[in-house]
């Protein structure tokens, strides 16, 4: 017994000590080491894509956003009239305008006391006249919270009684009272159909870029998942989504690749090749375990193989300090190129100055002259002159002060563009009243209307934007010189979070098929015997506002008036950090 239990331990020893199963344990471990890489590799594939399509759906929400706020706008632009003057004119005018400028909405309905009376377009939503939302016990209750909350709200999708599935949004409008507070008016009310709305939102790119996408959003009342819009019947495969903060209420967009998510294109070749190094590995260690001269000789040839390296990577370290060098270099010619145009054009600007003023001074001489020459014969020689000869020298001496004027324009344009911008806060409400105060003293006879807010603060260069509002200003004051209840209205909007200036006037307005030439200089779109000016006013507001970051548009109608609006980009910012 004792002979045959020394027999197996020997056994077992030399089974312990074989070289082939620790080569066969060696590569086990490697392909496990080889496995977990593969698979540590496919999980960062997995969230790398599923970054791109997290940055994917929030262009697409941020787009939906985007449309969403832009079709919801003309409720507080009608709301803001209703305040103002307590009814709205032309409804069906103003509705079609904002409905093609804002795009995605199907119709714009008043709802004095809640109950639709006023719909554009009329065709296709006669049923919704007469609708009331406070007794229809479907919306009542979102209604009363919009009441409530006194801030747009948006209910949907709906089953409309006109037919078709909306999104609608409602806007509560309180009005001013003698008596006391604010008293509710009723609804302004603008319906999306999703037909109309979700082209607008491009929401279809992402099928065409091969995704498939839902967009849902939580009942308020009853929680329910409700499907606003998807691109496929079949559930999403561990989708993507992005919160959409709504009004009263979030959206989620759920985005997926179609047909799933995809497996790496390494994912096979990766355990494959973790197959075939474990097995090779498993080998090579056999074979060394077999033949240490072999290994020996192996671990010579890789020393050799490592110093090799080393001196590659030392002559590749030697050339990236070589590249560092030039590098330096180039940024110091860089710089150097930089401030010598910097001169260059500092002296532009001085020469441009200079020339401007050698213009002004060489145009005005001889027009001084001229008007001179042209006075001093109709003093001296007047009496000589038939009707018609002192006509054409009044006409003489009022071409040259009229080309007086223009060169003053000129210049000044000009400067506009050369003056260094010196911003800080400035009370637009104020220089407005100002400005207004002073056409009123010139002219005591005019009565015109003028609504100003108490202040108006922004972050601007006080000289400049003082003479883009007084072009502006003078603007509405002459043309609406026509008009016996003249009126002009300055103040400000926002349009997603920016504040937009506008200067209103219900003067002779103008053809918006000419819009286009109202910001280039000499451009007149009256006849000026009936309204004067050099044409140059609008150019040099164009010029102001552009050099503050900002745009400038303009909307009219003939025999209407026109709206100016403007922004000034980052002025809100600069503002904060000069209080």
């Amino acid at each position: 017994m004792i002979q045959g239990d020394h027999a197996k331990d020997g056994t077992a020893s030399a089974r312990q000590g074989d070289p082939l199963v620790r080569a066969l344990v060696v590569a086990v471990l490697v392909f496990a080491v080889s496995a977990t890489i593969v698979t540590l590799m496919e999980q960062r594939y997995h969230q790398e894509q599923r970054h791109i399509v997290a940055e994917v759906a929030a262009g697409a929400a941020h787009s939906l956003d985007r449309q969403l706020s832009r079709s919801l706008s003309p409720t507080y632009v009608l709301a803001s009239i209703l305040r103002a003057y307590g009814s709205i004119k032309d409804f069906d005018s103003l509705a079609a305008d904002m409905i093609t400028q804002y795009g995605g909405i199907s119709a714009l309905d008043l709802a004095p006391h809640g109950k639709v009376s006023a719909v554009y377009p009329r065709a296709g939503n006669e049923k919704a006249v007469g609708f009331n939302l406070l007794d229809d016990p479907t919306q009542r209750a979102e209604a009363l919270h919009a009441i409530n909350s006194r801030s747009l709200t948006l209910a949907g999708p709906l089953e409309l009684r006109q037919g078709g599935t909306a999104l609608v949004g409602r806007l509560p409008v309180f009005l001013e009272t003698e008596a006391g507070p604010e008293r509710f008016w009723g609804f302004v009310i603008a319906v999306l159909r999703l037909q109309d709305f979700l082209p607008a939102t491009n929401l279809g790119s992402l099928a065409q870029s091969g995704y498939d996408y839902e967009l849902y959003r939580s009942h308020s009342e009853t929680g329910k998942r409700q499907s606003i819009a998807r691109s496929t019947d079949s559930p999403l495969p561990a989708p993507v989504t992005h919160v959409i903060e709504v009004p009263n209420g979030q959206w989620v967009l759920a985005v997926a690749p179609r047909g799933g998510w995809p497996c790496s294109p390494l994912y096979v070749p990766g355990y494959g090749l973790a197959v075939t190094v474990s097995l090779l590995v498993g080998a090579l260690f056999f074979s060394t375990q077999r033949q240490p001269a072999l290994l020996r000789r192996l671990v010579a040839e890789r020393t050799k193989e490592l110093e090799r390296t080393n001196r590659e990577l030392t002559t590749k370290v030697t050339e990236v300090e070589q590249a560092r060098a030039e590098i330096r270099t180039l940024n110091d010619q860089l710089e150097l190129r930089v401030a010598e145009r910097t001169a260059q054009l500092e002296n532009a600007n001085r020469e441009l100055s200079s020339f401007s003023y050698s213009v002004s001074h060489d145009l005005r001489a001889p027009l001084r002259h001229i008007a001179s020459y042209a006075q001093v014969l109709l003093h001296e020689q007047g009496d000589k002159l038939d009707g018609e000869g002192v006509e054409i020298l009044g006409r003489i001496h009022a071409a040259g002060a009229r080309m007086g004027e223009l060169i003053d324009a000129l210049l000044n344009l000009s400067r506009m563009s050369r003056d260094a911008l010196r911003c800080r806060p400035v009370d637009l409400a104020a220089l407005a009243r100002e400005i207004l105060d002073e056409l009123n003293t010139a002219e005591p006879e005019r009565r015109v209307s003028v609504t100003l807010p108490d202040r108006l603060e922004c972050c601007a260069d006080p000289d400049l934007i003082r003479s883009a509002l007084r072009n502006l200003l003078e603007n509405a004051w002459k043309y609406t010189a026509r008009n016996p209840d003249a009126a002009i209205e300055f103040g400000v909007t926002q349009d997603a979070g920016t504040p937009v200036y506008y200067v209103k006037d219900n003067g002779a307005g103008f053809d918006m098929r000419y819009a286009g030439k109202l910001f280039e200089p000499f451009q007149r779109l009256h006849d000026e015997g009936w309204f004067g000016g050099t044409g140059v006013g609008l150019a040099t507001v164009d010029r102001i506002i552009r050099r503050h970051g900002g745009r400038i548009w303009a909307e009219a109608e003939l025999e209407k008036g026109a709206i100016f609006y403007f922004t000034l980009s980052g002025d809100e910012d600069n503002l904060a950090e000069e209080k």
